[in-house]
């Protein structure tokens, strides 16, 4: 199972506690009705990210194990402690490192053109327009600048 999927399923874990937990002592209805939507909506994604995936690689846990085996090797990767070793089993959602800048200008120049923006929002548009200008500048030059090594 991926970590992103694994990230989800701890949340949801975590909030099956703390939701009982928050119920048994506050006893507030809109509190424990919202901590249960995040159970549902954590519970959400892994099951139907584990659903496309078994029917994208065709069975997921080797047949020939025993339950025993299976439910400890699934709890085991929930939590992980292991990872499964087989090709076909490889994370879905794993990506290549992306190359990043080490340090820039960028950022700065478009700090510094929200501010222009944000105050031009208040005092008219003699802030407003060169905020926007200086905005798509930082904006070309922080995606331009992604290119070069």
């Amino acid at each position: 199972m991926a970590e992103e999927l694994r990230f989800f399923l701890r949340t949801a874990l975590y909030s099956v506690f703390i939701g009982t937990v928050y119920w048994l002592v506050s006893y507030e209805v809109a509190g424990s009705v919202l901590l249960a939507f995040v159970v549902l909506a954590a519970g959400s994604v892994v099951g139907v990210s584990l659903v496309l995936a078994r029917s994208a690689a065709g069975e997921i846990v080797p047949v020939g194990d025993g339950p025993a085996h299976r439910l400890l090797g699934a709890a085991m990767r929930v939590v992980g402690f292991t990872e499964p070793g087989s090709p076909a089993l490889s994370q879905p959602l794993e990506a290549r490192p992306q190359p990043f800048p080490r340090s820039s200008i960028w950022p700065l120049v478009a700090g510094f053109a929200t501010l222009l923006a944000g105050l031009g929002l208040v005092y008219g548009p003699w802030l407003l327009l060169p905020g926007i200008a200086v905005g798509a500048l930082a904006g070309w030059g922080w995606l331009t600048q992604m290119d070069r090594p």
